[in-house]
C-alpha cells in the first residue's frame, strides 16, 4: 500500500520532471534564437567587412585618381606655358625679319646721302670750293645722317633684348621708339602717324614686351591699307588718362576687320591675311601683353577703320 511519504516523494518527481522538461524546452529555444541572432549577426559582420573594403578600395582609387589628375594638370600647365613660349619665340622671329627689313630701309637712305655727299666733296674740291665753313657743314650733315644710323640700331638691338625687368616706364617715349625703328617704312608706304599725347602717363612693366603690342598693330594696319589699296592712310594713336583708366587708343583707316572674326581676332592662329603673309599670332601675343600689363586689349570697328584700346586700370584712382 502506497504510503503519503511515497505519494510525496511522486509528486516532487513529477514537478521536478516538468521543471526539466520546461526548462530544457525554453533552453532550446533560447538556444536556437541564439544561433540564429549568432548566423545573422555573423551575415551583418561579414557585409559590414565588405563594405568597409570596398570604402578602402573606392578611398585608395579616388586617392590615385587625384594623384593622377594632378599630374595631368601639371602636365596641362607646363604644355600651355611651352606653347606659349613657342607663339611668342615665333611672334618675335616675325616682327625681327619685319623690323630687319624696315632697319634696312632706313638705313639706305642716309647711305645714299653719305655716298653723294661725299661724291660732292670731290667735285667741289676740284672747284676749289672746300674752306673751312664747307668741311663744317659736311660734318654736320654727315654726323646727322649717322646719329640716325646709330639711333636705329640701338634701338632695334634694345627692342628685340630679353629683357625682364619690372620698371616704370614712359609710353609716349616707348611709342616714339616704336615709331622710330618704323618711321622710313611708313613713309615708303604713304601712311601717315599721329601721336597725341594730350594725356600722357606711365606703366610698369617690361618695356622692350610692350612695344611689341603696339609694333604688332600699327604692322597690320600697314598691311590691311596695302591690300585693300586704301589711298589716304592715316593712324592716330591716343594716349589719355582719366579718374579711373590710363588708355592707348590706336585708330586706322584701313577698312576695319571682318565682322565674322572680329569676335576671335585676339585667339591664336586666328588672322585676317593670306597664310603667306599672317600667323595669326601677332594680336594674340598683344592681348596676352595687355594681359600681363594688367590690362586689357579691346577692338571695335569705327567709320573706315578699326579702333584698338588698350585699357589698364588704375586703383589708385579708384
Amino acid at each position: 500500500m502506497e504510503t503519503k511519504s511515497d505519494k510525496t516523494i511522486q509528486f516532487i518527481e513529477n514537478f521536478l520532471n516538468t521543471d526539466y522538461n520546461s526548462l530544457q524546452s525554453n533552453l532550446e529555444i533560447l538556444l536556437k534564437d541564439y544561433k540564429r541572432k549568432t548566423k545573422r549577426l555573423d551575415k551583418i559582420i561579414k557585409q559590414s567587412d565588405n563594405q568597409q573594403k570596398e570604402m578602402i578600395r573606392l578611398h585608395e582609387e579616388l586617392d590615385e585618381y587625384k594623384n593622377s589628375l594632378e599630374i595631368k594638370v601639371e602636365q596641362e600647365i607646363k604644355k600651355r606655358e611651352e606653347k606659349e613660349k613657342m607663339l611668342l619665340q615665333q611672334s618675335k622671329l616675325a616682327a625681327m625679319g619685319e623690323m630687319i627689313d624696315a632697319v634696312a630701309h632706313q638705313w639706305k637712305q642716309p647711305i645714299n646721302i653719305i655716298n653723294m655727299q661725299v661724291d660732292i666733296l670731290g667735285y667741289d674740291y676740284e672747284d676749289k670750293l672746300v674752306n673751312k665753313t664747307y668741311i663744317e657743314n659736311f660734318q654736320h650733315t654727315i654726323f646727322e645722317h649717322i646719329q640716325h644710323m646709330t639711333n636705329t640700331l640701338n634701338e632695334f638691338r634694345t627692342f628685340f633684348r630679353p629683357n625682364k625687368n619690372v620698371e616704370e616706364f614712359n609710353v609716349k617715349s616707348m611709342v616714339e621708339k616704336v615709331l622710330l625703328l618704323t618711321k622710313d617704312e611708313f613713309i615708303k608706304n604713304m601712311i601717315t602717324i599721329n601721336l597725341n599725347d594730350t594725356n600722357n602717363f606711365t606703366i610698369i612693366g617690361v618695356e622692350n614686351e610692350f612695344k611689341h603690342l603696339i609694333l604688332n598693330i600699327i604692322n597690320n594696319a600697314k598691311d590691311a591699307f596695302i591690300d585693300n589699296n586704301i589711298n589716304n592712310r592715316v593712324i592716330n594713336i591716343n594716349l589719355i588718362t582719366n579718374a579711373t583708366s590710363n588708355i592707348i587708343e590706336i585708330i586706322d583707316n584701313a577698312g576695319g576687320i571682318p565682322e565674322n572674326i572680329i569676335n576671335d581676332i585676339f585667339k591664336a592662329n586666328v588672322t585676317t591675311k593670306d597664310e603667306s603673309k599672317g600667323t595669326g599670332i601677332g594680336l594674340y601675343m598683344s592681348s596676352q601683353i595687355a594681359t600681363k600689363h594688367n590690362g586689357t586689349l579691346k577692338v571695335y570697328n569705327v567709320t573706315n577703320g578699326a579702333k584698338f584700346i588698350f585699357e589698364q586700370k588704375t586703383l589708385d584712382k579708384i
